[in-house]
């Protein structure tokens, strides 16, 4: 019996130097889960790994070197098929109705086509490497048509389906004309789970209403970190040098920290109208506290999402301009990702972090904030949509949409007295050292096979 983790994309990046190929492992919230659980479990990752011009040598190279270095198997999708896929249907149709925004969707059959092809493909590509009895964990919205695929085919199959984001209420499915299609594609699977009780349910009250019967159990398993990964981060050197740096660049300042991609689910413009409001509210204040916004561009290709960083960069530029001086600016902005120390040090050294999304099936970027909190005692400053707030109860919670309300929650984050402000950091930080990823792998695991410690080869060392 051996495990093999699907996702849209494998965690590598791939770039051709001269005849050779260069490998660079990438992160994100699927990834930060699932490598935690390499260092306990070994199991065999299957994901897409796109690339335009890429010859059958080019793709046999790729595949003996993925599996060598890094025990993967990639999938080659056809760029147009991948486009009409991924961004056609995933993201401009899919995408904004999970998460209850369905609108401005308009729903088209070719680009649906292209997501079935697409599953299809990947269907096809675990089946020649699975045997009888094999746990297959599918993860995310990208391959909802996988699990009963597999199933058609190969019944033997222990699959496990993870939904990464938030499941709407089922009101929200009508534009998606192909709903019953994904439901009865996730319902293959021997299990299927999600952040929270609630799109649990929602999930389950989804099936009544289509009249879809499962034997599958449905659970909510939320995601954890590796907290000891970010801690250890603090330790080295190079990480020391950045707080440093940090430190004297914004010396006698407060750090309110933003670290969001720039999807609009994640409330950048309601973040930055909040804070201006805290500044407005509070004049005194505007060259003792700065709102320092890690903005990661995400689906830029996307109409909404271009559009958004427009309008998140009109409220950045007003609010400098009107509140800022030439000594002092609010808001800095940086439009661009940082790597994995830089985000540490950022962590470690500010006050709190705001995140303001208006919808977000967990939001890891709150946990990874508190593990790397232990001296400073930084406070959550964490909207009542995120899916985190299950497990960061001591933080301060809020409804992003209310301006005036966060605002409100900034003053009292900064307000904080050092004993609650310690209560709530030990709080956060004993729950994401409880339910950590590898905690939440081994719960999902579990849920399909009780015995699968005695038949996957568990210990690495």
């Amino acid at each position: 019996m051996k495990l093999i983790v699907v996702s849209n994309r494998l965690p590598i990046t791939v770039t051709k130097d001269g005849t050779d190929f260069k490998y660079k492992k990438t992160s994100g919230g699927l990834v930060t889960g699932i490598e935690s659980l390499s260092k306990h479990v070994n199991f065999i990752w299957l994901g897409n790994i796109s690339g335009k011009g890429l010859s059958e040598s080019d793709k046999n190279q790729i595949s003996k070197d993925c599996w060598d270095k890094f025990r993967s198997v990639p999938v080659f999708i056809n760029p147009e098929l991948n486009d009409r896929c991924y961004n056609g249907f995933c993201n401009a149709i899919l995408w904004p109705i999970i998460h209850s925004f369905p609108d401005d969707v308009a729903f088209k059959y070719p680009e649906y086509k292209a997501y079935q092809e697409y599953n299809k493909i990947f269907t096809d590509k675990i089946l020649e490497i699975a045997e009888n009895d094999d746990i297959i964990w599918v993860h995310d919205y990208h391959l909802m048509l996988v699990p009963r695929m597999l199933r058609e085919v190969n019944c033997s199959l222990k699959i496990m389906y993870f939904l990464h984001t938030a499941f709407t209420e089922p009101s929200n499915l009508k534009p998606l004309v192909c709903k019953d299609d994904l439901l009865k594609g996730i319902c293959g699977s021997d299990v299927i789970s999600f952040h929270l009780p609630d799109y649990a349910i929602n999930f389950s009250e989804a099936l009544k209403e289509a009249g879809i019967k499962t034997e599958a159990k449905i659970k909510a398993i939320p995601i954890g970190i590796d907290p000891e990964m970010f801690r250890n981060c603090l330790k080295e050197e190079e990480t020391k040098k950045i707080m440093e740096m940090y430190r004297t660049r914004f010396k006698d300042k407060k750090i309110i920290l933003g670290v969001d991609r720039t999807d609009y689910i994640k409330g950048m413009p309601q973040k930055m109208m909040g804070f201006k409001r805290f500044l407005e509210r509070n004049p005194t204040l505007s060259s003792q506290v700065v709102l320092l916004q890690i903005a990661i561009p995400s689906r830029l290709d996307v109409v909404e999402y271009s559009a958004y960083v427009e309008t998140t960069n009109e409220i950045v530029s007003g609010t400098n301009g009107s509140i800022g001086s030439i000594a002092s600016t609010p808001i800095h902005f940086l439009f661009n990702s940082v790597n994995f120390k830089e985000l540490c040090a950022l962590y470690a050294i500010s006050e709190c972090i705001l995140i303001t999304s208006v919808m977000d099936g967990m939001n890891l970027v709150a946990l990874e904030y508190v593990a790397c909190q232990n001296l400073n005692k930084g406070v959550v400053i964490l909207s009542k949509f995120a899916g985190a707030l299950s497990t960061l109860q001591g933080s301060i919670s809020f409804n992003p949409n209310n301006t005036e309300e966060v605002a409100e929650k900034i003053e009292e984050a900064l307000r904080l007295d050092p004993v609650e402000r310690s209560e709530r950091h030990e709080k956060n930080k004993r729950n994401i050292d409880v339910f950590t990823s590898v905690r939440w792998a081994e719960d999902n695991l579990e849920q399909v096979y009780k015995g699968w410690r005695d038949q996957i080869q568990v210990d690495k060392k």
